[in-house]
């Protein structure tokens, strides 16, 4: 007599595979969710510590004895959408997912008005647009603060600013 599996035992084999698939796949996709949330949210703080750290020692967001502004590959290491040689008063985007997610604008102080940075939600392209990773981020109670944070004076569409210089409150 011949030794192996009976039909029936592959079967539950399988059936118990399945189940244990359909229960892990959704828990390794969250998993990488959390991953990008939490990508995202230390990019942020570095670039805000970064911007923090630039403002107060120069005094200012321009060129050490220049009146340009400021380029992003002076002021932080983190990576941006913008080139590395565009100054800071462009909007530069942090990817989530591979997409551009996240809009990050640093603004001169100009008369009351604080020198600021402004954070605005950027709309992927494509089908997954709202229900892909970059849209999870976005609606994260981690980045919560940075989209709602308010400045008198300055408004943001679809966004939220925070003031530079030594006041600065890292969420």
């Amino acid at each position: 007599m011949k030794k192996g599996f009976t039909m029936i035992e592959l079967i539950f084999v399988i059936v118990i595979l399945g189940i244990l698939a359909s229960v892990a796949i959704p828990r390794l996709a969250g998993t990488r969710e959390d991953a990008e949330i939490s990508t995202a949210v230390a990019n942020l703080r570095t670039l805000v510590s970064d911007a923090n750290v630039y403002y107060v020692t120069k005094g200012d967001l321009k060129e050490k004895g220049s009146t340009t502004v400021a380029k992003w590959g002076a002021i932080t290491s983190v990576p941006v959408s913008a080139a590395a040689d565009a100054v800071v008063t462009t909007e530069a985007k942090l990817k989530v997912g591979g997409e551009d997610c996240i809009g990050v604008t640093l603004v001169e102080k100009a008369g009351t008005t604080p020198a600021h940075i402004q954070f605005t939600k950027v709309t992927p392209t494509g089908a997954t647009a709202a229900t892909g990773v970059c849209a999870a981020v976005q609606r994260s109670d981690q980045l919560k603060p940075y989209f709602e944070a308010k400045i008198p004076n300055v408004t943001v569409t679809n966004g939220g600013a925070i003031p530079i210089g030594s006041t600065t409150k890292i969420y």
